[in-house]
């Protein structure tokens, strides 16, 4: 068994036969997912987009570390140094996403767009109700 780990222990370490690669890739599904989320968001809450956005640029600067350390090839920088640009604005724009929220329940913007919605939503459940009642009711 100790064997087996071996290889695993030498990865870790950088010492294996194969080379780290950043995580890009996880970088950008937090980055693109965290902005849908935010926008989404405006209708009721962008907090959760922020917080995917928020761990997308500690990801970032992780992989950055870890390029610093040595533990990354040193020719992943100008990809990441990218991301993390974009990292940077994606950071900037929740948080104007936020402000504008804000600004949006203080102006009272939410309680008629809600309101709306609701009585809507009353009046598709009653039709749904109507069609499921029994013929002769």
């Amino acid at each position: 068994m100790s064997e087996m780990g071996a290889p695993q222990v030498e990865e870790l370490f950088g010492e294996g036969g194969g080379t780290p690669k950043p995580r890009l890739g996880l970088v950008m599904a937090l980055l693109t997912s965290g902005m849908l989320l935010a926008l989404m968001g405006l209708a009721c809450s962008s907090a959760p987009g922020g917080a995917l956005v928020l761990v997308a640029w500690v990801v970032v600067e992780k992989e950055r570390d870890r390029i610093d350390s040595g533990y990354l090839p040193s020719d992943v920088r100008p990809a990441v140094d990218r991301l993390r640009r974009v990292t940077w604005a994606s950071v900037v724009s929740v948080v104007m996403l936020f402000t504008a929220q804000f600004l949006l329940m203080m102006i009272g913007f939410y309680t008629p767009i809600w309101r709306a919605v609701i009585v809507w939503l009353g009046g598709v459940a009653d039709v749904i109700e109507l069609m499921l009642a029994p013929a002769g009711a």
